[in-house]
């Protein structure tokens, strides 16, 4: 399976690893990209570093729903300064 996977290279690590653990890739890069860190022990010890505390800050964190009102004055403000 190797053989279909580029040269292991760090720095793709870095740039993906976010994506991935915030579910922002296709399936498919997803899947590649997991098979290419099991080739790099260090890559895959900061993943699963990355990954076990983003799963304790979910568990931690107390999702609240904000009032409407918030809402509409947040999207106001940011399309009254979209350069900021």
């Amino acid at each position: 399976m190797d053989q279909q996977l580029p040269k292991h290279d760090c720095r793709n690590f870095v740039k993906k690893v976010f994506l991935v653990l915030d579910g922002e890739l296709p399936e498919t890069e997803r899947n590649l990209f997991i098979m290419d860190i099991q080739r790099c022990k260090g890559c895959l010890e900061h993943f699963h570093i990355e990954k076990t505390f983003k799963d304790f800050i979910a568990a931690k964190v107390e999702r609240k729903d904000c009032s409407e009102k918030l809402k509409q004055t947040i999207i106001s403000q940011v399309q009254s300064n979209p350069e900021t």
